[in-house]
């Protein structure tokens, strides 16, 4: 999809065009910001969802296209997308990280500047994202890389904390986190391809929100609430921006609430928030911080944290950021408001 009039350098744009994609595959697929897969469960439906896709681009004049295939709108029961290779005839699936990317962060210059121990803090930091990507799409459990997560923190705690953060810095890295991107780095140079490595679904959903106030945390499985937490912004936080404070929210579900192993499904109403804990990091030094300690949380209980934005009028924690008491759990979904309680927040 090409925005021609959309600033695509401006921080904002991200966050619309995803939700444009979603209006245009509405009802007919998956959306990831502007890549499209258009489903269906028979060749016809498939057929049908494409043409109505079809007419929804040139409605609102978005020019899809893809580089080097003729077959563009042929509908297929097997390919890639977003880096994941489908082949839906025979229900199967296998990630792979882009070989060119692979090999640079393999080989590169970062990478035997950290290995060696001596590297500038900007090297570390360039390939500890490198690392965070590849064990996401090669299903790796991040409780393996322990130590290397750890000195990833207390290196941005300290970078967070200075006046202005020096990325030409060197730094030594521990032998036990240079152990374990070796292990790391041997696993994407010898199996850039895994099957089957997505982890099984924890069969619950992660509910998290936050007001100018409060915040709110919800886990709900078969249909009910089992569990959640709230409380209210006090101190610094009470100041924050509601960026942060979304994250915040989301960190305090992830260590109160979520234990069982898997595929933990979130759902938040905030873009920003979605699209940071969904790479792994965040523009914002602040909520950098706080992610990186769900996902050290979540890395230790063998947990792969799914986000996904949901409208704030779908969100079912926002009534527990706004007065409203928490249930007696297990509660039925959703509480009917009725038989809500009001605490004093305000």
């Amino acid at each position: 999809m090409l925005l021609n009039v959309l600033c695509m350098g401006w921080s904002w744009a991200p966050c619309i065009a995803q939700r444009a994609s979603n209006v245009l595959v509405r009802d007919l697929g998956l959306a990831w910001v502007d890549n499209f897969l258009v489903l269906g469960g028979t060749l016809d439906e498939a057929e049908r969802n494409v043409a109505v896709f079809r007419k929804r681009a040139q409605a609102a004049r978005v020019e899809v296209r893809a580089e080097g295939d003729d077959a563009l709108w042929q509908v297929r029961s097997r390919f890639v997308c977003v880096g994941v290779e489908f082949d839906l005839a025979a229900e199967t699936q296998r990630h792979r990280l882009d070989p060119s990317w692979a090999e640079r962060w393999v080989d590169g210059s970062g990478m035997t500047a950290v290995l060696s121990g001596r590297a500038t803090a900007r090297q570390f930091a360039e390939v500890f994202g490198g690392a965070v990507w590849a064990t996401d799409i090669l299903a790796v459990p991040r409780c393996h890389f322990a130590a290397l997560l750890s000195f990833a923190g207390r290196l941005g705690g300290r970078m967070v904390g200075a006046a202005a953060p020096v990325w030409d810095e060197v730094v030594d890295v521990p032998p036990s986190a240079r152990r374990e991107l070796g292990a790391l780095r041997k696993i994407v140079r010898e199996n850039p391809w895994v099957v089957g490595g997505v982890p099984e679904d924890t069969g619950s959903v992660l509910w998290t929100d936050a007001s100018s106030r409060a915040w709110a945390a919800l886990l709900e499985a078969e249909g009910r609430f089992v569990d959640g937490r709230q409380g209210v912004f006090a101190g610094p936080d009470a100041d924050a921006h509601i960026n942060l404070k979304e994250m915040l929210a989301f960190a305090e579900g992830v260590v109160r609430l979520c234990w069982a192993p898997g595929a933990q499904r979130c759902r938040i109403d905030n873009a920003a928030v979605v699209g940071a804990v969904a790479k792994g990091s965040s523009s914002s030094y602040a909520a950098n911080r706080v992610l990186s300690r769900s996902l050290r949380v979540a890395g230790r209980r063998g947990i792969v944290l799914r986000p996904d934005w949901v409208p704030s009028g779908g969100q079912l924690a926002d009534p527990y950021t706004r007065g409203t008491s928490l249930p007696r759990f297990p509660a039925q979904l959703p509480l009917p408001r009725s038989r809500a309680t009001p605490f004093d927040l305000f």
